[in-house]
Order: structure tokens, then C-alpha cells, then sequence
């Protein structure tokens, strides 16, 4: 009877744990949900400050935490998709021919280039004369 009564209060236990251990779990999700629009929003903001001061490394660090947080989703500013590739030409253009800024720049456009388009993938391409070439296609 003593095993008994003791299975039965451990699993009493077990069960009363379990909804507020969901709970525990489900609250850093949130967290990470929050932190991301927060993210972005400052992203957004540093960008449109190097736009009306001229910053180009202020645009740069916008682009990168931007890229940093959006996970194969494209990023939207008014419904509308951000452009991060116009966004870095822009700061490439107020660099006015900085070697640092412009290697950045380089660095950071193909990503830019893959987040702001729907899907990038190398094709395999063949014409009618036998020759043969990959291809990088964004669409």
C-alpha cells in the first residue's frame, strides 16, 4: 500500500509540473519574437540616420544587423521589401572610394542579395553548342 500511495504522489507531482514547465518553455519564444522586432526597428533606424547624416558605416551596421537577424525571410519595411543591395550601393556612393567601407560593402551584398530576393540557387546550363556553365539565378 505504501508503494502504492508513493506512485501515486510522484506522479501527481509529475503531472502538476508539466503545464507550468509549458509554460517556462513557451515564454523565451516570445522573448526572441520581441528581441527580433527590436532589432529590426533599431536596424531600421540606424539606416535612415546614415541616410540623413551621411553615415555610410551607419547604413553598413544597419544592413548587418538586419541580415543578422532575419533567418531566410525576406525584410519588409511598410509592407513593402527593403532593398538591402540599394541600401548598401547608397553607402557605397558616401564612402567616396573608402578601401574599408567598399570591401564591407562587397562582403555583405551577396547576402544582401539573397535576403532581398525570394530564393537564389545554381543551375546547371547547357546551350545548343555543348557548352556548359553554372548559373547563380534569384527570383
Amino acid at each position: 500500500m505504501k508503494r502504492f500511495l508513493t506512485a501515486f504522489a510522484v506522479s501527481a507531482a509529475v503531472l502538476a509540473a508539466a503545464p507550468a514547465m509549458a509554460q517556462e518553455a513557451a515564454a523565451p519564444k516570445g522573448a526572441a519574437e520581441k528581441e527580433q522586432a527590436t532589432t529590426l526597428q533599431t536596424a531600421n533606424a540606424m539606416i535612415n540616420y546614415g541616410r540623413s547624416k551621411g553615415d555610410a558605416l551607419a547604413m553598413i551596421a544597419g544592413v548587418q544587423m538586419m541580415l543578422a537577424v532575419a533567418d531566410g525571410t525576406t525584410i519588409e519595411t511598410g509592407g513593402k521589401p527593403v532593398d538591402l543591395t540599394a541600401v548598401l550601393d547608397e553607402a557605397a556612393a558616401l564612402a567616396k572610394d573608402d578601401p574599408l567601407i567598399t570591401a564591407k560593402v562587397d562582403a555583405l551584398k551577396d547576402e544582401a542579395e539573397t535576403k532581398t530576393r525570394g530564393a537564389c540557387y545554381w543551375e546547371y546550363y547547357c546551350d545548343w553548342y555543348g557548352y556548359c556553365e553554372y548559373w547563380y539565378i534569384c527570383y
